[in-house]
């Protein structure tokens, strides 16, 4: 069931991909950003996943505070308190990564920066102002890694060494970086590469999401680790153009909801979930054109949830307003009124 839902989505998309490059409807993921959330994006540009990052440009404005909070709350270590432990180390390490590392960028922003904020200071720095390494005469140049190669030369050199990084593991893993000072402006980048140093099994912990800070416990690590692998409430969406003159509609919009992302209640021997969507077609100047605010009830056999865990409920709006060519802004606003979740996007729409 489920590869024949994937291919029909499949089958879907090769037939209206091709329309709507012809068609003069155009989607925009973002509105403007405020100079705060702005801020809030830079700043957190190390930790703030893939899908957070989507969720915050699709939010109204009024909504990102909140949404700032609860970004916080999930890392919070011990959230029964008034201190965010987390968030406190991140912008300690901020703070001493602009005092220690000096160059044409702020220090937070430089390579030596970027890992000193996500893995905390080294157990050995070496430093080498005039310089990388000397070559061992009894060693073989073809045994050494790339970033070894590079730091044999005459540019200025720092190397780190991690001794029990991934403290929570079995086996710490012992991890060289090697910087250099490429064009002697104090600006020191990393010429290590990662797949060659960290094992594949351990390379994903080491994009933007702090799987790993040395000065938290092992029970931490654990609630990092299952915090990175939940799933947020979310659903993608789609403008489609159409040429409905009966029904006075030339928008529609297709909304996909994973089944994964949906808490249900367990009601006799069914799963069910209560969605309600409201949806507003705004003008520039923030007018409502057209609105409309639906129930989708589901109720499901665990069976066909458990066959269809990765497959998504679809949901179709047609817009019932003949719109003018010309710019407007979407509001969504998704709810599960069984469960403690809701999301708001705001986009914009060109037709």
């Amino acid at each position: 069931m489920v590869k024949n839902l994937n291919k029909k989505i499949g089958l879907f998309f090769m037939l209206v991909f091709p329309f709507l490059l012809i068609a003069c409807a155009s989607t925009e993921r973002r509105v403007s950003l405020d100079p705060i959330s702005e801020d809030f994006l830079s700043k957190v540009r190390y930790i703030i996943t893939a899908e957070e990052n989507r969720i915050f440009l699709e939010l109204p404005p009024e909504s990102r505070g909140k949404f700032i909070e609860e970004f916080w709350r999930r890392r919070d270590p011990t959230p029964g308190t008034e201190r965010n432990e987390f968030k406190e180390l991140y912008f300690r390490r901020i703070e001493e990564a602009n005092r220690l590392f000096r160059g044409a960028k702020p220090g937070w922003l430089q390579d030596r920066g970027r890992i000193y904020i996500l893995f905390g200071p080294p157990q050995e720095r070496q430093v080498n102002p005039m310089g990388g390494r000397p070559m061992d005469a009894y060693e073989d140049p073809r045994s050494l890694l790339q970033s070894q190669r590079q730091a044999t030369g005459e540019k200025p050199t720092e190397i780190w060494v991690y001794y029990n990084l991934f403290s929570h593991l079995q086996k710490p893993q012992e991890v060289r970086l090697v910087f250099v000072d490429v064009h002697g402006t104090g600006d020191y980048v990393l010429t290590t590469d990662l797949d060659e140093t960290i094992p594949g099994s351990l390379h994903y912990m080491i994009q933007p999401n702090i799987y790993q800070v040395h000065e938290l416990s092992k029970e931490e690590a654990a609630r990092q680790r299952r915090f990175i692998q939940g799933e947020l409430f979310n659903f993608s969406w789609q403008a489609i153009p159409s040429n409905d003159r009966q029904a006075g509609s030339n928008l529609s919009f297709r909304l996909l909801i994973p089944y994964k992302k949906l808490i249900f209640q367990v009601i006799d021997d069914h799963l069910e979930a209560r969605l309600r969507l409201k949806v507003e077609v705004r003008n520039k100047e923030g007018k409502i054109l057209w609105a409309d605010e639906s129930q989708y009830p589901l109720r499901l056999k665990e069976s066909f949830l458990e066959a269809n865990r990765d497959a998504a409920y679809e949901i179709n709006v047609p817009v019932k307003k003949w719109l003018d060519k010309g710019e407007y802004a979407i509001y969504f606003k998704l709810t599960n009124e069984m469960a403690d979740q809701e999301i708001e996007k705001l986009v914009k729409v060109k037709i």
